[in-house]
């Protein structure tokens, strides 16, 4: 079993994670904007610190995975995409590499 590997292949889904990632940031802002854009609907009371608190607590949490995850997946894009590249530049040089042999043994 030979070990094929498609740059164009490659490239485009690395294109596609960075594209995802753009579009995660843009809906993760917006769910943010939103979130914000209710206050704090809990109150100032004793119980309503307490669930402000924890509100604030976790959704911080949340917001620092999701960026943490958005970074890890746009990373994975362009690495993908880098990756297409030399694979393509390695095979460009094998075929040139190849050619020459050919061509030197009057093929």
């Amino acid at each position: 079993m030979a070990l094929q590997i498609d740059p164009e292949g490659l490239s485009g889904s690395g294109r596609a994670l960075e594209g995802a990632a753009t579009r995660f940031t843009e809906a993760l802002a917006a769910f943010r904007a939103e979130l914000e854009s209710f206050g704090r609907p809990w109150g100032s009371d004793d119980i309503g610190s307490l669930i402000g608190a924890a509100h604030d607590e976790v959704s911080a949490f949340a917001f620092d995975c999701f960026d943490s995850a958005l970074q890890e997946i746009a990373a994975a894009g362009t690495d993908l995409t880098g990756m297409a590249t030399r694979y393509a530049q390695v095979e460009a040089a094998i075929t040139k590499g190849f050619d020459g042999l050919q061509q030197g043994l009057g093929g």
